[in-house]
């Protein structure tokens, strides 16, 4: 889970069908993102400024968590705690602001800031300017992989995938006051001997949400929109993108309220609607979403265009949903993982979440929002190793979004080895078998695509499935650890 800009627990984004995240191959004559973004259509701006962090009066749930209350959980798995917190951050991160784009209002995340954003505008982004909240962008883990065999399978996914990285305002800054955009300024870093950039202040967060448009051109009747559903982790592990899910739900773009529905899904799925009935209807109203003005429905198009993309073109006034996100904060040195994505019966979702995990849910959380399950990765095994010096042993702990890394093969994930756990040999080399906090220990600059003159190490960290990451391993010689974000290895410029 891995690039992007979170590259992970990215780290991705997926359209409403297939599932997928970070991965391997570093090799792709796809158009850059930084060359892309310069010919796509930004879309409308409108003057807002990043707001903070809230607290949204969770109780148990506190911002920043010093670290050793943090790994503390982990050692004595403190599940309740530890999902806790994660449910706290989901609740603080989708409350409505009083900040509005194109006459409709931001949730908090909205209103965070781009890598883009950064480049563009430096230490000013962190002031009320310009902009757009929803500034699409092809994900690094597609475009560097789409030769993948397992992507390659996984189909439509690829040709409706959008989203982008934000930072809070703490992480944006530092951001700006180190130069961490900067390639020429990493390699003075690795140069002088240095093995890591300077680390993220506690209150640093990073996410990456991943959408969904429902064209007009797909709707059935003009009103429902066909999703598939994710139906749990296969038995066998195994690439399992939204293409293999065998299920759906109908999203109906005329009924905009949040009452929760039936949990219902369609194992038919016909194309038509023939299948559809109302308990497997659901209201655009229950996803976090918004409607796309023009300027942005082209820069949709122009980045399924560039992919090569067969997918039916989107326009001003679709509707587009939040499907998945991954966040992560600073809160300690291997930063907390968590990810969420939306399901029919939030009360009691299909692995990697739980019916425990939904019971946790705080009375603060409402609405769309409360429409989302989540799983969390605050150790790479259980129980947890030191940062440094440690085995790979114990119980895996797997964390992965169904949208962002499900379909991941061996080839997406270069650098896993296998676990073996009471008397078992686990490849842990699939995308079901997966954790944020392991593929983003290995973010290092400069990567093999990047270009940077400062390469020296031809073989650095890559994405990896589920086991322990030392972060003082020989591997990371030559390179320069960017402190678990593959956002700040891929965005220097």
């Amino acid at each position: 889970m891995k690039k992007t800009s979170l590259r992970l627990l990215s780290s991705v984004l997926l359209a409403v069908v297939p599932g997928v995240i970070a991965l391997n191959c570093r090799t792709s004559s796809a158009p850059t993102p930084e060359k892309l973004d310069k010919a796509l259509p930004l879309g409308a701006t409108s003057t807002f400024a990043p707001v903070p962090l809230p607290d949204p009066g969770v109780a148990g749930y506190h911002f920043p968590e010093p670290e050793p209350v943090i790994v503390g959980w982990t050692q004595v798995n403190d599940q309740k705690a530890i999902n806790t917190h994660a449910w706290g951050l989901w609740t603080a991160l989708t409350q409505e602001t009083k900040e509005t784009y194109d006459n409709q209002p931001l949730r908090v995340f909205e209103t965070w800031v781009t890598p883009e954003d950064i480049q563009d505008s430096g230490a000013k982004v962190l002031q009320a300017m310009p902009r757009n909240p929803r500034r699409f962008m092809p994900f690094n883990q597609f475009r560097l992989h789409a030769k993948s065999r397992e992507l390659q399978a996984a189909g439509n996914g690829l040709e409706t995938v959008t989203g982008f990285v934000k930072y809070d305002p703490t992480a944006a800054q530092h951001i700006t006051t180190h130069n961490l955009f900067s390639q020429s300024n990493l390699c003075s870093m690795l140069n002088a001997g240095q093995t890591e950039i300077p680390t993220f202040p506690t209150t640093g967060v990073s996410l990456k949400p991943v959408f969904q448009t429902l064209s007009a051109k797909q709707l059935v009747d003009g009103r429902y929109y066909m999703l598939a559903n994710w139906p749990g982790t296969p038995s066998t592990p195994q690439p399992f993108s939204s293409s293999q899910w065998g299920q759906c739900i109908w999203i109906d773009i005329q009924d905009t309220s949040s009452t929760p529905g039936s949990g219902q899904v369609d194992t038919t799925c016909n194309p038509n609607g023939s299948s559809r009935t109302a308990a497997t209807t659901y209201g655009v109203g229950q996803f976090i979403h918004f409607q796309l003005e023009p300027q942005t429905a082209q820069r949709i198009n122009a980045i399924r265009s560039s992919a090569g993309a067969k997918a039916v073109e989107v326009a001003g006034g679709d509707y587009t949903v939040l499907v998945a996100m991954h966040v992560t904060s600073r809160e300690m040195t291997r930063w907390t993982w968590q990810t969420y994505w939306w399901v029919p019966n939030p009360s009691n979702p299909a692995a990697p979440s739980s019916a425990a995990i939904a019971a946790l849910r705080p009375p603060q959380l409402t609405g769309a929002p409360a429409n989302y399950a989540h799983c969390t990765a605050y150790s790479m095994l259980q129980p947890p190793q030191p940062n440094t010096g440690g085995q790979n042993v114990g119980a895996p702990v797997y964390c992965f979004n169904p949208w962002l890394e499900a379909g991941f093969g061996p080839g997406d994930l270069p650098d896993s080895e296998p676990l073996t756990y009471q008397g078992k040999t686990l490849a842990n080399n699939v995308g079901v078998q997966t954790n944020c906090m392991s593929c983003h220990a290995q973010a290092n600059f400069p990567s093999t695509s990047s270009g940077a003159s400062c390469l020296t190490n031809q073989n650095p960290p890559n994405y990896t499935g589920d086991r322990y990451v030392d972060l003082d391993s020989p591997a990371f010689k030559g390179t320069l650890k960017v402190d678990f974000l593959w956002s700040v290895a891929d965005d220097a410029k």
